[in-house]
């Protein structure tokens, strides 16, 4: 296949598989440069909202992905420290009924890996691994992209390249100078617990539960076969790391939480250990691309985690790419066509996003404010809230 249906796609994660999988199944040949030496799949749990259910059925993934996760029955919001309870979302059915598609949580590995699979025997997707775009240059016939694999060196040309490769990526560096992402003053602390460590009262309850405490809060779902539990802990902490997966005691994490009620305490005392991520945000852009390059998932709109929507983001930004790719004759134009499309509603995601971080991390005495409009608007308003992004 000529260099004109081919595209240079930076980073193997979820984004880059993704958007692969979408070109590829639009007509191009695609190379997927990454520069880890396997894939990078740290994190535990994902949550899927219908959107982003919908995007993997278009991708053709779902159903390889659906053995390997959970469908809640339904949300619920308590208050951490009185164990109050503030709403409950119905999930499960509900959501295929309204929007048509599934609400489900997994492994974000297994995620990873049923992308992975589908990029890789896909024949016109090759993986790269061990290899990364050290630079590139948009002229009119396309991509000229440098490509470093250990102390080899060679030039590439494709017809397009896509910036996947993630929050602090090196493809958004470069088209736009000072865009570095930023760091929300938060962390989350991660860990996965085997079922049977939850309290008795909570075992074998199938939902997604968030405990809202002053500066801090809690999530918590089943994951895999439903024998473990995904937990992820947010604080309020001006420590920044660039890695996902820093080690941390299980009494350092504890500790943040002295002041929280028996039942979400012992949960978090359950984990072995934690894994400390802190949060950032990529600076919101006016536009992504520029020529025969453009940017997508977190390297274009990376956001915080609190409206469930990053890998969601990116499943969208890949189905809307290859849409809009597909029997392109101007490249460029059909990216800055991707762009327009995607830029408003994932400027939105992003706000949303710091906004109920802001809510969910509210100090005493305002999260009492907070607990009581949560208790008044109940599931119906937090679905209310939601479904612009569930409709996609």
């Amino acid at each position: 296949m000529s260099r004109s249906r081919t595209v240079l796609v930076a980073g193997a994660g979820i984004g880059g598989l993704a958007s692969a999988i979408a070109l590829a199944n639009s007509g191009f040949r695609v190379l997927v440069f990454e520069r880890n030496y396997k894939p990078d799949t740290s994190g535990a749990g994902i949550q899927l909202s219908p959107n982003a259910t919908r995007a993997l059925k278009t991708l053709g993934v779902l159903d390889a992905l659906a053995p390997k996760t959970v469908e809640p029955s339904e949300l619920v919001v308590s208050n951490a420290i009185s164990r109050a309870l503030l709403a409950k979302m119905p999930l499960g059915s509900t959501m295929r009924e309204k929007f048509g598609a599934p609400y489900l949580v997994c492994l974000r590995a297994d995620l990873h890996e049923a992308l992975a699979k589908i990029a890789g025997d896909h024949p016109d997707i090759e993986m790269r691994y061990g290899s990364m775009i050290a630079d590139f240059a948009s002229h009119s016939r396309g991509i000229t992209a440098q490509i470093e694999h250990g102390r080899q060196a060679e030039e590439i040309l494709g017809a397009a390249l896509i910036g996947a490769d993630g929050i602090r990526s090196q493809i958004r560096a470069q088209l736009h100078t000072g865009a570095v992402p930023r760091h929300g003053g938060m962390s989350a602390w991660r860990a996965t617990i085997p079922a049977a460590s939850l309290p008795e009262e909570m075992r074998g309850k199938s939902e997604v539960r968030v405990w809202l405490g002053p500066g801090a809060h809690l999530v918590h779902y089943p994951v895999g076969d439903g024998s473990e539990v995904n937990l992820v802990a947010v604080t309020m902490d001006r420590q920044q790391t660039e890695s996902w997966g820093e080690e941390a005691a299980t009494e350092d994490v504890v500790s943040r939480f002295a002041q929280w009620n028996k039942t979400p305490h012992e949960i978090l005392r359950s984990a072995a250990q934690f894994r400390r991520w802190s949060l950032y945000e990529a600076p919101p852009l006016s536009s992504w691309g520029k020529g025969a390059t453009t940017l997508l998932g977190d390297a274009a709109h990376g956001m915080f985690p609190f409206v469930a929507q990053g890998a969601a983001s990116a499943l969208e930004d890949a189905v809307a790419l290859g849409e809009k790719m597909k029997d392109a004759e101007d490249v460029p134009s059909a990216l800055r066509a991707y762009e327009r499309l995607r830029l408003p509603r994932t400027r939105e995601m992003q706000s949303a996003a710091r906004n109920v971080g802001r809510i969910y991390h509210l100090p005493m005495p305002l999260s009492f404010g907070r607990d009581l409009v949560m208790e008044r608007i109940g599931g119906a308003g937090l679905m209310r809230q939601n479904e612009w992004i569930y409709r996609g």
